[in-house]
């Protein structure tokens, strides 16, 4: 499940970072490479998943939907401070 979500994630900021790419300061396209690194990290995990003979995707709803609620923090906590050191070092 939580590769179904960073998919999604990965996808919406991508298109958030075209459909606004004027705005320059929002720096939406880390938001989507962060997003889309972290679809790659799970995708790995589901392949790994699948050869040791599980599951390709999970859905432990409970561990999953945590999972899926700290990648998304994650993301963009990790986008916002970006963002804030890009900001005031253009300010400069």
């Amino acid at each position: 499940m939580y590769f179904l979500v960073a998919l999604f994630l990965a996808l919406l900021s991508g298109l958030l970072a075209f459909l606004l790419r004027k705005h320059k300061a929002l720096h939406l396209e880390i938001l989507a490479i962060t997003y889309g690194a972290a679809t790659l990290m799970w995708l790995i995990d589901c392949i790994a998943s699948a050869v040791k003979g599980e599951g390709f995707l999970s859905f432990e709803i409970p561990l999953d939907i945590w999972i899926s609620v700290w990648t998304f923090a994650g993301g963009l906590l990790f986008w916002g401070v970006i963002t804030l050191v890009l900001y005031f070092k253009n300010k400069k």
